[in-house]
C-alpha cells in the first residue's frame, strides 16, 4: 500500500523542452581542446614522438662517437707493421695554426696534377719512450731553451701547433720545450744543440741562388767540386726539417721554401741513370716525403705520392735497390742504395699517403736486408760477401724502420757497433755514424736496448762536436766516397739531431 501510495504521489519530471531556457545550466564539457586534438591525430602524434626520439638518439650517438675520436692518438707511425692506418685526421682545433702556414705556402710555380683519396696503409706503430735514465751518461748540464736558441717568442709563435698535426714519433721536434727536454733525457749537451744551429746556419751560407745545394760543394781538401743538386737538396731540407724548420720559420723560413722550390722544379719520377741516381733519387724523395708530412703544402702531396711509387716500382726482384734500378740477378743490387730507398719508404708511410706496394716492398727489402749479414753481425755491401763496418748501421736501422727492431739480427748488428766504436773524428767515417747514431738511439726502444745508447752516446757528442770548424762545417774525417763539405756537414747534422728527429722504435 506505502508503495502505492508513493507511486500515486510521484511527479513525472519534467522533459528538456519543457524547461525554460533561463532555468537551465550549461555544464562544461569533460574534454579540452588539446586532448580533443590528441584524441582524433593520435597516429600523426605518434609518428611526431618516433621522430624527435630518433634524432635524439642519434645525436647521442653522434657526441659520443665525436668524444671517442678526439680522445685517440690519431697518428700511426713506423716501427711495427699490421697495425692502425696511418690516415692523419686532426680535429680542427689543433691545426688552425698549420692552416694558417699553408696558406702563406703557395708555391711559385702553380702545378695541377690528378690525386687519388687516400686510402688504408698498414703502418707500424711507436710508443712514446721515457728516456730520461739515459741522461747520468753525460755529465754537463742540461741545455736551456736560451742556449738552444729557441727563447724568442717569434718561433714559439710559428711552431705552435705545429707538433699536434704530425705523427707521433716526429712531434717531439715541434715543440721546443720538449725538443729541449727530450735533448736532455737522451743525455744530450748545451753543445750539441749550438752545434746543430752552426750548421744550419753554415747551410743557409751556402745555397745556390736558385734554392737548389751542391753548386757551392768542396772536396776534402776545400777545392770546388759541384755534387747531385737533387740529393744534396734533399740532404738540406732534411737537416732544416730535423730541427723542425719550416717555410715560415723566423730565421730559414726563406731558405726552406727556396729548397722546396728547387726540388719541385722537376718531375718527382725522373729517370734513373748509374749509381749517381739510385741515390739521389731516394734522398729527394725522403725529403719530399717529409717536408710533405711537416708542411702540408698542397702541390708537395702529388710529388711525394709519385716519388714515392717511382722508389717501389724500382725494386729488384732481390728486395734490395740497384744502381739505375735495374732489374734481374745481374743488376748492381747493394744494400747501401736499398737503405736510401728504405728511408724514403719509411718518410713516405709517415705521410699517410696511399702507396701501392708499399708493405709488400718493405717485407721484401727487409728479407734482403738480413740476407746481407755475416756472422759477426755486420751487413754487407753485397748479398753473400763479407760485413762491412760502413754498412752495419745501415742494416740495423733498416731492420729498426720495419717490423724487427728486436730481431736477433738487429741485436747481433749492435753489438758489433757498440765494440768497434771509432774515438776520434779523423777515424770516423760519417756515412757510418750517421746510421749507428740513429741505431744506437732507436734501440732504446726495445727492452735492454738502453745498453747501446749508453755505450754510444758516451763519446759521441764530445767527438763530433768537437770536430766542427768555427764557420760551421765539419771537415774532412775518414776518407769515404762522396765526400764533400754540404754532404758531410748534412750527414753530421742530422746525426746530432737524433736525441728528438723521431721517437725510439718499440718491442717488434
Amino acid at each position: 500500500m506505502d508503495q502505492e501510495a508513493d507511486y500515486e504521489n510521484f511527479e513525472e519530471e519534467p522533459s528538456l523542452e519543457d524547461i525554460p531556457d533561463d532555468q537551465i545550466t550549461i555544464a562544461p564539457p569533460l574534454e579540452g581542446a588539446f586532448s580533443k586534438y590528441l584524441r582524433e591525430y593520435r597516429l600523426l602524434n605518434s609518428l611526431l614522438i618516433s621522430l624527435v626520439m630518433i634524432i635524439a638518439f642519434f645525436v647521442a650517438m653522434w657526441n659520443i662517437v665525436v668524444f671517442v675520436a678526439a680522445s685517440g692518438d690519431g697518428d700511426a707511425d713506423f716501427s711495427d707493421a699490421g697495425t692502425a692506418p696511418a690516415q692523419q685526421n686532426q680535429e680542427k682545433k689543433k691545426v688552425v695554426k698549420l692552416m694558417q702556414r699553408q696558406k702563406k705556402a703557395k708555391p711559385k710555380a702553380q702545378q695541377t696534377f690528378r690525386t687519388t683519396a687516400i686510402s688504408d696503409i698498414t703502418l707500424p706503430d711507436m710508443n712514446e719512450l721515457d728516456v730520461k735514465d739515459l741522461a747520468p751518461v753525460v755529465e754537463a748540464a742540461a741545455p736551456s731553451m736560451s742556449d738552444a736558441g729557441m727563447n724568442n717568442s717569434a718561433m714559439k709563435s710559428a711552431l705552435k701547433g705545429i707538433g699536434l698535426s704530425l705523427p707521433k714519433s716526429m712531434q717531439q721536434r715541434c715543440d721546443p720545450k720538449k725538443r729541449i727536454e727530450r735533448l736532455r733525457s737522451g743525455g744530450g749537451k748545451d753543445m750539441t744543440e749550438a752545434a746543430i744551429m752552426r750548421g744550419l746556419n753554415w747551410l743557409k751560407t751556402v745555397q745556390d741562388e736558385d734554392g737548389g745545394w751542391g753548386g757551392k760543394d768542396k772536396d776534402d781538401q776545400g777545392n770546388p767540386k759541384p755534387t747531385d743538386r737533387n740529393s744534396m737538396t734533399g740532404m738540406a731540407l732534411l737537416s732544416f726539417l730535423g730541427h723542425c724548420e719550416l717555410q715560415d720559420s723566423p730565421t730559414f723560413g726563406p731558405t726552406v721554401q727556396k729548397g722546396i722550390d728547387f726540388i719541385t722544379s722537376t718531375p718527382p719520377d725522373p729517370m734513373i741513370v748509374g749509381g749517381s741516381g739510385s741515390y739521389s733519387h731516394p734522398i729527394r724523395a725522403y725529403a719530399l716525403c717529409e717536408a710533405y708530412t711537416m708542411t702540408k703544402i698542397p702541390k708537395l702531396k702529388e710529388y711525394a705520392k709519385r716519388a714515392a711509387e717511382h722508389v717501389v716500382k724500382g725494386q729488384n726482384e732481390s728486395g734490395g735497390w740497384a744502381y739505375g734500378y735495374g732489374k734481374g740477378p745481374v743488376a748492381h743490387t747493394d744494400l747501401s742504395v736499398t737503405g736510401w730507398n728504405i728511408q724514403a719508404l719509411k718518410a713516405a708511410a709517415l705521410t699517410g699517403i696511399s702507396i701501392d706496394g708499399l708493405d709488400e716492398a718493405m717485407d721484401k727489402a727487409i728479407a734482403y736486408t738480413k740476407r746481407c749479414q755475416d756472422k759477426t753481425g755486420k751487413f754487407a755491401y753485397k748479398e753473400g760477401s763479407g760485413g762491412k763496418p760502413s754498412l752495419t748501421g745501415t742494416g740495423v736501422l733498416c731492420l729498426q724502420i720495419w717490423k724487427n727492431a728486436s730481431s736477433k739480427e738487429a741485436q747481433l748488428g749492435l753489438d758489433w757497433i757498440i765494440a768497434n766504436q771509432a774515438k776520434e773524428w779523423k777515424q770516423l767515417n760519417v756515412y757510418e755514424w750517421y746510421y749507428h747514431a740513429q741505431a744506437c738511439f732507436q734501440a732504446t726502444g726495445v727492452s735492454g736496448g738502453s745498453k747501446y745508447w749508453r755505450a754510444w752516446n758516451k763519446d759521441f757528442q764530445q767527438i763530433v762536436c768537437g770536430a766542427q770548424a768555427s764557420d760551421g762545417h765539419w771537415p774532412h774525417g775518414k776518407h769515404f766516397h762522396g765526400d764533400t763539405d754540404i754532404y758531410r756537414t748534412t750527414m753530421t747534422i742530422l746525426m746530432l739531431e737524433v736525441y728528438y728527429r723521431y721517437m725510439p722504435s718499440t718491442k717488434v
